[in-house]
């Protein structure tokens, strides 16, 4: 996650101060003409990818049960049990003392029933801060057993936390070695909230003075689309419905690891679920894997959208405090990491059978090979330039591009535009976090960037905070907790620049994608959450779903005047869409005014109407207040609002545009 590091390099190359001209009651004149200036990059909106904010494990990954296989904990500490407590009694620890489910997977929970144990006795695990119970769904679970001496039945149940029991199964057959046992919950009613546990009990009576063992719990409600494995419904649909054209994983800094061991292995996050041993995340806690390559690669053919594959090229991210210091993998040692990243390829990308790695991707449930074009080199290698650009970058370039010829890959460098590389790079990774002010800049970076076939990805862009110098501070300066009205009207600002420059800038990512409301390690993100219910932001509805992303053309028309310093605070774009022949005019106003436009134009709109999808404070009731966010108390604060209007002069209608406001116009068109 990259600060302001390069807001200095960004502010030179604009040359821009924002100072508004519009002044109510002037009005913009602005004539659109049918001068296609270029074509618009199908991947120019998407998201960025990394598990963050519990976004994957305990988010989009529909795994139910909190710290499932006790991965990456240490034995015998009580945080070893995060997600698990007792019921009446029962002693529990993690421990290495008796052998695992898998190799991948050493540690077990063992469980002691006291010699004076009665009554159902046992555990329960609280999911991710509570388990969402809805009457209609079909759960499947899992778990692995084993005891040395006891041979009775073992309960499993899903229960309120003051003890409804919404349904359960009882398990036999419990042996002293681990045998994976299965089961089903099919609720008739649902809980009234999400205190709700997964519970495991034995009779006491009958367990009395005896130990058990379990590993490897799981437990999944439905799935998007029906997937094993697979991804919670509400959050995926939510994605789904943005139609992203390109997604960047696994991460981040989360694919860097705080050590070269603690980076993310592609190759111990595929197969079967038992043989993932997970690992340390850079986000603070444990992270399960089970949300890995393959999940990732399904999903994006869900998506229908272009996968950008991050690859860990040699530096783990250490201590933010002492950057000289990161740990970074000398030049003689790196070809190693540089072969696994080539075996990574071809596992996603040999023609079907073809390999050894083609029939393990086959083996796993995917025969035909991956799409994938764009590689990654890194993750915000401004912190380590100067092995970047002495050896790491051209290692992985180079034996990559000499292991796959004929895949016609591209490689995006993460280190500033002013590193030069050799190979010399043609697209580049860029992130900024920042005020709405630094947006209300960049709006026109783009417009004087040279056009000499290098492209941009702006990988990683939101506003954080209204004070300079503490957009990632915390809330007390201005950080905000949740994206704001103020704030995607800032970034709609810029992405208009970049739509309008998209010849230069190829592809983009609002980031971070979500948060778990109950583990929060970074603000604000595009779609928050608890166990059962999401909350869509105010940027979320303009980067994506009714406004830039589903309303995108083919082609940028040429307006006049062009957007800029002094037609702020209105910002605009507008394009063609060739296969329905549709105009789409995206127009931005930053200022605390209403502001008139005069539209003009240089064809005929057939139908005499045009539509507009508006975010704006509309009716919200303190006129004048633009920090409104979506919350998941108040859901609803700023929502698209749909209208359609005459158009009496087929050439010319004029339009308010409301204070503080994103519209996107779409007119029928005839050339």
């Amino acid at each position: 996650m990259l600060g302001s590091v390069l807001s200095l390099w960004v502010l030179a190359l604009t040359g821009l101060t924002v100072h508004g001209q519009i002044t109510p009651p002037s009005a913009l004149n602005l004539r659109i003409t049918q001068n296609m200036t270029h074509a618009i990059s199908p991947t120019l909106y998407g998201y960025m990818w990394e598990d963050i904010n519990h976004s994957g494990d305990g988010g989009l990954y529909a795994e139910l049960l909190q710290n499932r296989a006790f991965q990456s904990v240490i034995p015998k500490t009580g945080a070893a049990l995060q997600g698990w407590q007792s019921v009446s009694g029962a002693f529990l620890t993690v421990t290495a003392g008796t052998s695992g489910v898998s190799s991948a997977l050493p540690n077990s929970l063992q469980v002691s029933i006291p010699r004076t144990a009665k009554g159902p006795i046992g555990f329960a695990n609280t999911g991710y801060w509570g388990i969402n119970v809805q009457a209609g769904w079909t759960y499947t679970g899992s778990l692995y057993m084993k005891a040395p001496n006891y041979g009775g039945s073992v309960t499993v149940a899903l229960a309120s936390a003051s003890g409804t029991v919404y349904d359960s199964a009882t398990l036999y057959g419990i042996s002293d070695t681990y045998k994976q046992y299965t089961f089903t919950f099919s609720p008739k009613t649902s809980a009234p909230d999400y205190n709700n546990l997964f519970t495991v009990t034995v009779d006491g009576a009958s367990a009395a003075g005896e130990t058990l063992y379990f590993g490897m719990f799981s437990l999944f409600p439905p799935t998007f689309r029906g997937r094993q494995n697979g991804l919670r419904m509400d959050l995926a649909q939510a994605l789904f419905d943005t139609s992203p054209k390109l997604w960047r994983f696994p991460g981040g800094n989360n694919l860097e690891g705080h050590t070269w061991q603690e980076r993310w292995k592609w190759n111990e996050t595929i197969g079967p679920i038992e043989n993932r041993p997970g690992r340390v995340g850079d986000w603070g806690y444990p992270n399960t894997d089970g949300l890995g390559l393959m999940e990732y690669l399904d999903w994006i053919e869900d998506l229908e959208a272009a996968p950008i594959l991050g690859v860990w090229a040699g530096l783990s991210i250490g201590n933010y405090s002492d950057l000289p210091d990161w740990p970074t993998v000398p030049e003689n040692e790196l070809q190693p990491y540089v072969d696994d990243v080539i075996n990574e390829i071809h596992f996603i990308t040999d023609p079907e059978y073809s390999s050894e790695w083609a029939n393990l991707r086959a083996e796993y449930g995917h025969p035909a090979p991956y799409n994938l074009t764009y590689i990654e080199v890194g993750n915000e290698d401004q912190f380590g330039p100067d092995s970047y650009q002495a050896y790491r970058w051209q290692m992985f370039v180079d034996g990559i591009n000499a292991s796959f010829p004929n895949l016609g890959l591209q490689f995006l460098a993460t280190t500033p535009p002013s590193v030069a590389l050799n190979p010399a790079y043609l697209k580049i990774d860029f992130h900024q976090y920042a005020t709405p002010g630094w947006f209300y800049n960049a709006s026109s970076m783009f417009d004087t960037y040279p056009r000499n076939g290098t492209q941009w990805f702006m990988g990683e862009y939101a506003v954080t905070g209204t004070e300079v110098g503490c957009e990632l501070g915390t809330p007390s300066c201005g950080r905000l907790l949740y994206p704001t009205l103020e704030g995607a009207c800032a970034e709609a600002a810029f992405m208009t620049g970049m739509e309008r420059n998209s010849d230069v800038v190829f592809a983009s990512a609002y980031a971070p994608s979500l948060q778990n409301i109950n583990s929060v390690q970074w603000t604000p993100d595009i779609i928050t959450f608890n166990a059962g219910r999401a909350v869509k932001s105010v940027s979320y509805y303009n980067q994506q779903q009714q406004l830039f992303a589903t309303n995108l053309g083919t082609h940028v028309l040429a307006t006049v005047p062009e957007p800029n310093p002094t037609t702020t605070p209105l910002y605009w774009v507008a394009s063609h869409q060739a296969t329905n022949n549709l105009v789409f005019l995206k127009v931005v106003n930053t200022g605390s005014a209403d502001l008139v436009g005069n539209l003009f134009f240089d064809f005929p709109v057939v139908g005499g109407f045009g539509t507009a999808q508006q975010l704006s404070a509309g009716l919200y009731p303190i006129p004048g207040v633009y920090n409104i966010s979506n919350t998941l108390e108040v859901p609803n604060a700023i929502t698209p609002v749909a209208s359609s209007f005459a158009i009496v002069d087929s050439n010319m209608f004029n339009y308010t545009f409301p204070q503080s406001s994103i519209t996107v116009m779409t007119f029928a068109v005839d050339f």
